[in-house]
């Protein structure tokens, strides 16, 4: 080849390895984070270790970067079927503590999914149900060990109660008499 043409034929492959990634729209997907990690190993670690809200929020600002960008949609889809799955999995082994902040993370977000709602296999009333049914197993539970005596158990399953419903002023209740009730045993021993 003439050494004249390389210039040219440099250039002109230059140019198009620039436009390209423009066109594709993954290219606010794939950015990379100060720490060097791709937004999308960061969503997926965080579900890993269980940080579903770090997750959503990751997926959601990406969305808003790239409102279309239809792999980037299916990938947050799968991420919140994940997350749905592990909550369901967690109330079949009567982790409700676990299932009911899993669920009540994916209630307050559920207006981020406005975009792939159509892709997703629950809405919010089945969050709602889900919900509820961990509110009310949570509560039976701390009063099933307060009638039994585990007034640390109680607490703890009260505190985990007001975690998904923090404005329960029966449990607020519950947990002030249980703590009362605890420190009054101790200054007794």
């Amino acid at each position: 080849m003439n050494d004249y043409r390389k210039p040219k034929l440099f250039c002109s492959v230059l140019i198009i390895l620039l436009i390209l990634p423009s066109c594709t729209g993954t290219k606010s997907w794939l950015s990379k984070s100060p720490a060097g990690q791709t937004s999308q190993a960061l969503a997926k670690k965080s579900i890993e270790a269980g940080e579903y809200q770090k997750a959503i929020d990751i997926y959601s600002k990406e969305l808003q970067k790239q409102p279309k960008d239809q792999q980037l949609m299916r990938e947050f889809a799968r991420s919140l079927e994940s997350i749905r799955s592990s909550a369901d999995r967690a109330s079949e082994k009567e982790d409700f503590a676990f299932a009911g902040h899993t669920y009540y993370v994916l209630q307050n977000n559920y207006a981020k999914f406005n975009s792939v709602a159509s892709m997703l296999s629950f809405n919010k009333a089945y969050l709602n149900t889900k919900l509820s049914y961990c509110r009310k197993s949570l509560s039976t539970q701390g009063f099933e060990e307060y009638r039994e005596g585990n007034l640390n158990k109680a607490i703890v399953l009260w505190n985990s109660l007001l975690v998904i419903d923090p404005n329960n002023k029966d449990i607020k209740e519950a947990v002030r008499t249980a703590t009362h009730q605890k420190k009054n045993l101790q200054d007794k021993n």
